[in-house]
């Protein structure tokens, strides 16, 4: 995607790749970055180096996300690229506690379900736009000794597919 005058929602955006691909949109043109992280310090840290705008949310939670996409649209401008990066990585084994698996799940699909449910309408409204959803070869293999990690990122990249499949002819792109 040509990021030149485009907006951009980055969830995990206070460290990491997060962070990272916040630089990399600035430097690509990016009208605005949105750098969204569950700790606002980091989120603030990153948007202050960059001049970009930060938001605390936790993504595992439906309305935070709404709220996300809402005030983004309200005080910046129509999302281009909504890029759901935050992700956790536990459950080692099978055996890990049920709150392991549950918070992967929560953080690593849920979040990326949300942003279609509240997003997608919008983006097809417009004629289009770009859901994109980081997810590490875990997604496509498998990940030794990080059951949860990988069931998830399975189940991340099976959304992405579907959204991608039954939202291509709306101008809707995903990866």
């Amino acid at each position: 995607m040509e990021l030149n005058n485009k907006i951009a929602v980055i969830t995990g955006g206070g460290s990491g790749i997060g962070s990272a691909l916040a630089a990399r949109f600035m430097a690509e043109g990016a009208r605005q970055v949105v750098v969204v992280d569950i700790n606002g310090e980091n989120a603030a840290a990153v948007a202050g180096e960059l001049g970009c705008v930060a938001m605390t949310a936790d993504v595992s939670v439906e309305a935070d996300i709404a709220r996300v996409i809402d005030e983004t649209e309200t005080t910046i401008g129509p999302i281009d690229l909504f890029c759901s990066n935050a992700g956790v990585g536990l459950g080692e084994s099978p055996a890990s506690p049920n709150t392991e698996w549950q918070l992967s799940w929560d953080v690593n699909v849920m979040p990326q379900l949300y942003a279609a449910r509240y997003l997608v309408p919008r983006l097809v409204a417009r004629g289009g736009g770009y859901l994109l959803n980081p997810a590490s070869a875990a997604g496509l293999l498998r990940q030794l000794g990080g059951a949860a990690y990988a069931v998830t990122t399975h189940a991340a990249v099976g959304l992405a597919e579907w959204l991608a499949i039954h939202h291509a002819h709306e101008g809707i792109k995903v990866s």
